[in-house]
């Protein structure tokens, strides 16, 4: 397929630690099989610290940074493979961060839903609670090393406190549109971006990438191509052509929206953004050329 993609998240390297799933070929929702297919294309992996290992964060996440580095080894030449951190309970030192930045960590996800002691996630219900004065200083040295602040899963408050802080363009790799009006498209949900927050992140020059879960795609528990098309179209009508990407959080949701199996599929939001008259350029922006021009800088 002619289609380059740039996907923001995906969940893939736990299956292939936990479950001893191949990353050439399995049955997950990604793998490099069938991202071959594609002219090129990028994933961003997550090393995702789940509840159960916070007490021993720091092995798991170095245990799938290995994981990451094994497996990676014989990447196709079309696919780029890019190492990232959804949930900083492994970071307690910004020595520590700095060996991360050295073995490849280039996004990071301060928080996963819950708080910690960097910041507060979307499911905090203390909504003062925000960054921490060691977050602030894992920010600045994140904004040193180049490491992009990822702000999905944080609450409203570690929102703002890192948009105040950073001084380098943040993302959201995985999340979609919060407003309540406008539109049937959007949906409600803590774990999305109301329209102020998606216009702080385009001030920042950053991107936000569209997630696939159903549950953040709309409220009724199962969703199609078509959700997936609104929410970006929500984004665009506030001027967003240059921060909308993908991030489709494969092998992270239990479910996905009809017509999407994994990552074969991701060319079918682009063919129905050109049958509702997307030009070429602003597909490309969309499917890879936002978040390149981010992680390029």
């Amino acid at each position: 397929m002619d289609y380059q993609i740039f996907d923001t998240h995906c969940d893939t390297l736990c299956a292939v630690l936990d479950k001893s799933k191949s990353i050439i070929k399995n049955d997950c929702h990604a793998d490099f099989e069938r991202m071959a297919r594609y002219s090129r294309y990028t994933q961003v992996f997550a090393c995702f610290i789940a509840p159960e290992y916070h007490s021993c964060a720091d092995e798991r996440t170095m245990a799938l940074i290995d994981t990451f580095h094994r497996v990676m080894a014989d990447t196709p030449e079309n696919i780029r493979a890019i190492l990232s951190i959804e949930g900083g309970e492994g970071i307690y030192s910004v020595a520590q961060l700095r060996n991360y930045y050295r073995l490849g960590v280039r996004i990071i996800a301060p928080t996963w839903n819950y708080s910690n002691h960097i910041a507060s996630g979307a499911l905090e219900k203390d909504e003062n609670r925000g960054l921490t004065e060691f977050g602030k200083k894992v920010i600045a040295e994140m904004n040193r090393l180049g490491i992009l602040a990822d702000v999905s899963h944080l609450n409203d408050k570690s929102f703002y406190d890192i948009a105040y802080y950073s001084d380098k363009p943040i993302i959201a790799s995985h999340s979609n549109s919060r407003a309540v009006c406008r539109s049937k498209a959007v949906c409600p949900v803590e774990r999305n971006l109301t329209d102020d927050q998606f216009m702080r992140i385009k001030q920042s020059g950053g991107c936000v990438g569209i997630n696939f879960c159903p549950d953040f795609l709309n409220e009724s528990g199962r969703a199609d191509i078509d959700d997936i098309i609104r929410h970006i179209e929500h984004f665009m009508a506030l001027g967003g052509e240059d921060n909308i990407g993908i991030g489709a959080d494969f092998d992270g949701v239990d479910s996905l929206p009809d017509g999407i199996n994994g990552v074969e599929d991701v060319y079918k939001v682009f063919e129905r953004l050109a049958q509702i008259g997307y030009t070429a350029e602003q597909i490309e922006k969309i499917s890879h050329k936002n978040f390149e021009r981010i992680l390029n800088t």
